[in-house]
């Protein structure tokens, strides 16, 4: 085992939303709407259990995290703990904070699935196009890692090649992914998942081709979970709870009442998620959010994609670190010896000339 600790947590710190995606069930969902934001001295004392627990990675989430008013404090106090902060929006709200959180979040990320406003308004319920093309602005002039989430849908699939050209042409990076199945969710066309996996080599790209496979192997199976809620990855609640198993299935809300490090080491904490990945209702779920570190808990038929996807994210974040690419560049041939249906090497030197 690689990892013995927790890796990562999926902390929402709000259910808010001002937006309407097709394809999310938060904003449909009638049980959310009451629920109140996370509140900073909750959050406060949950991080640093977090970090005693030896949590890396933070995804501040929701909703729309910036609704929160108070989650500059909260990010703020996350990086100053050592954490990878990860916070994705939609726009609509970071130019008013994003001088304030310039320097707490690790990774910035603006969700894009199109470049046409009508479009955009289609797939997110809100005329926001022009403030997520403003928000990008700034964050690349505040010098922010920035990272576009492109959700890939069957009505959208032929958006993708703009999308990479758009993301190439500002030099910031996109991540390129299917949209989640889970439970009555409809699946992407395993043909549109083949072409996303093309797009693996091309500059400011990012595709995870683990979570590819999982998607295209039929996802979750529950003889044999590939789950690791509760192990491996945390979910947090706004109202300082556990989700469980996780939010997308929620079958109990744990209250955490300032004891998460105690809580973790409990034997209440595994017969809480002993289960998860094993209902029924997870058979085929897709979703990566709970695979967390497993790809890397054992030498399994994803062990592979996932240790080239993780050097493929570090070349884009030091694209321009030579000793980077160089170790790059012979994974990447050693793995096209085995996958040669990839696209060539070629297609990733060009960028460097820029």
């Amino acid at each position: 085992m690689f990892y013995e600790k927790p890796h990562s947590c999926n902390y929402w710190v709000t259910h808010r939303c001002d937006s309407k995606c097709v394809y999310c069930n938060v904003w449909r969902n009638p049980s959310l709407y009451d629920i109140p934001d996370a509140k900073f001295e909750d959050v406060k004392t949950n991080l640093i259990d977090l970090k005693k627990l030896g949590i890396k990675f933070v995804d501040f989430t929701g909703g729309e995290p910036l609704l929160n008013r108070e989650l500059p404090k909260i990010l703020k106090f996350a990086r100053e703990l050592g954490f990878f902060i990860q916070l994705t929006n939609n726009g609509s709200i970071y130019p008013q904070v994003a001088e304030e959180i310039k320097n707490s979040v690790s990774q910035l990320s603006f969700s894009l699935d199109t470049l046409d406003p009508d479009e955009y308004k289609k797939i997110r319920g809100i005329d926001n196009f022009e403030n997520v093309i403003k928000s990008i602005k700034i964050a690349k002039d505040l010098k922010q890692n920035i990272v576009i989430i492109c959700t890939v849908t069957d009505n959208n699939i032929n958006n993708v090649p703009e999308i990479v050209e758009f993301c190439k042409n500002k030099k910031i990076t996109v991540f390129i992914h299917p949209v989640f199945k889970y439970f009555d969710k409809k699946t992407l066309n395993k043909e549109y998942v083949k072409q996303i996996k093309k797009y693996f080599w091309h500059p400011f790209v990012r595709v995870d081709l683990s979570d590819l496979k999982y998607y295209l192997d039929g996802g979750n199976n529950i003889k044999k979970p590939s789950c690791k809620a509760g192990k491996s990855v945390f979910a947090i609640t706004p109202d300082n709870c556990l989700f469980v198993p996780c939010f997308h299935k929620v079958l109990q809300n744990v209250e955490i009442n300032g004891n998460l490090y105690a809580l973790y080491h409990s034997e209440k904490w595994k017969q809480l998620y002993a289960d998860a990945g094993k209902y029924d209702f997870c058979q085929g779920c897709n979703l990566p959010c709970y695979l967390g570190a497993s790809p890397l808990d054992k030498i399994d038929r994803y062990f592979f994609q996932e240790i080239l996807s993780y050097f493929k994210v570090l070349a884009e974040r030091h694209r321009k670190s030579k000793i980077t690419l160089s170790t790059f560049y012979t994974l990447q041939q050693f793995y096209q010896l085995l996958h040669p249906s990839l696209t060539p090497l070629s297609v990733l030197l060009n960028p460097l000339k820029a």
